[in-house]
């Protein structure tokens, strides 16, 4: 575990501590919520528009409502009471979200959808409070290593979730699978409100913020010329955009165009969730190394192939090794992402700055989602489907934005300099393994720092 910072109380070691396990019950009614909201919306009987129009509305609406989570933050004076409140509104929203659907016959798939959208926006609203409290913890050079055990370790948790999920409603296939809904639900808000009995244990340091550090979400856009970060945010969005061209449709694609049962489909979503959690400690430390800006930028490159690969087969087994790989590259990713957030901006803006970047990037997913939604149908078949034409058209989206991401963005903190070439080879673990030298093959640049400043 990370060492503690000095900035912080002897009751630091604690909240640690309180917050993993905050993070372990999260985990939990995540994996539950965030694999099978899709095969629950076509258990209710929505198709792909309707699964395109779920997703936007809720990635949307959630991006809107965080907008205003600082200035709540602000009102209440305390990130933690705020936290608390939305955890706790969550854990009593989730099974009534399932349940009232089931009154309107005709509206129930829009009902389902409001619904959904309600509680997944009180439970992400506290979302930039809850990051700005827990990255007070960890020291700047330490959160790659810290974050990256916590979500390998997190990340096991959440798959079990997943796979016990699927084995569930393969057991209650058939007529009972609204049983197995509604005891997947019911677990959810279980797991929330456990969650938010350890985030009440959690310390919160003295927190003041600034006149000056206080702007709206038009001044942080009127930045993008000269914001490092505002550009990352603008880019990032273009980045989700593309993803969720084809993100939410995976389900639809295996289990009402392949036929898949829950179980089969479960051990193919169930890979990548696996591998993107359980190797994010992998990944740490060589963001805490060569910096964020570097890892997310490889991994968005090979984030770009992968769509491409489901273009050769329909066999579990197949998809199941290209959902494997991908979750490591999702890994890094998802990693230096975050923590790239914790270092470009200082702690008073911390929590303004990531509800602005997630409004941002829930507008990239909605919009992805929607436009999805409608081309799944209305592309042109390519072998036989129009889903593969989607794969295409997200994957030289993905490649085009990380370009842009590449010559418009730069690190913010001092890292050790190292090529692409090296960086490959450090990854892959070749050089762990000792095969070669980087005396051998590079010639190092000496030690010194890469472009920094902070919003």
């Amino acid at each position: 575990m990370a060492p503690l910072s000095p900035e912080i109380p002897k009751d630091h070691p604690l909240s640690l501590k309180y917050s993993f396990w905050d993070g372990f019950f999260a985990a939990i009614q995540m994996g539950i919520v965030d694999q099978f909201v899709t095969p629950l919306a076509l258990f209710l009987g929505a198709g792909s528009v309707w699964i395109g129009v779920l997703n936007f509305v809720r990635n949307s609406f959630v991006s809107i409502v965080q907008i205003y989570s600082s200035f709540v933050t602000q009102r209440l004076g305390s990130r933690k009471r705020f936290i608390m409140i939305c955890v706790l509104a969550a854990a009593l929203l989730w099974l009534p979200t399932y349940l009232i659907p089931f009154l309107f016959v005709e509206l129930r798939v829009p009902v389902f959808i409001l619904l959904f959208t309600l509680t997944s926006s009180v439970n992400m609203l506290a979302t930039p409070a809850w990051a700005s409290l827990v990255s007070e913890y960890i020291p700047a050079n330490k959160r790659g290593e810290y974050f990256g055990w916590r979500g390998t370790t997190l990340g096991l948790v959440y798959s079990a979730a997943v796979l016990c999920a699927g084995l569930l409603l393969h057991f209650f296939h058939g007529p009972g699978l609204f049983w197995g809904f509604f005891l997947l639900m019911a677990a959810a808000a279980v797991a929330r409100f456990l969650s938010w009995v350890f985030i009440s244990r959690l310390y919160e340091p003295a927190w003041q913020v600034k006149k000056t550090d206080s702007f709206t979400f038009l001044q942080f856009i009127g930045r993008l010329p000269v914001s490092n970060f505002a550009k990352y945010s603008v880019l990032a969005a273009m980045f989700n955009f593309f993803v969720a061209l084809v993100s939410p449709f995976f389900a639809v694609y295996l289990l009402r165009d392949l036929g898949y049962d829950y179980f089969s489909f479960t051990l193919v979503i169930g890979a990548s969730v696996f591998t993107t959690l359980v190797f994010q400690q992998y990944w740490g430390g060589f963001a805490d190394r060569y910096g964020n800006r570097k890892i997310f930028l490889l991994n968005a490159v090979l984030i770009a192939v992968v769509p491409l690969l489901w273009l050769f087969s329909r066999r579990m087994w197949y998809l199941i090794v290209i959902q494997l790989l991908a979750g490591i590259v999702w890994a890094g990713f998802n990693l230096a992402t975050a923590n790239f957030i914790y270092d470009a901006v200082v702690s008073a803006k911390r929590e303004r700055c990531v509800s602005y970047y997630n409004f941002l990037s829930g507008i990239g997913l909605g919009l992805g989602a929607l436009i999805g939604g409608y081309l799944y149908h209305h592309l042109p078949a390519l072998f036989g489907h129009s889903f593969y034409l989607l794969l295409l058209l997200s994957a030289a989206g993905r490649i085009f934005t990380a370009v842009l991401i590449r010559y418009n963005v730069k690190e913010v903190r001092p890292v050790e300099p190292v090529r692409r070439r090296m960086l490959l080879y450090d990854v892959s673990g070749l050089r762990v393994m000792g095969l070669l030298t980087r005396e051998l093959l590079f010639r190092q640049k000496q030690p010194g720092s890469e472009n920094k400043g902070q919003a």
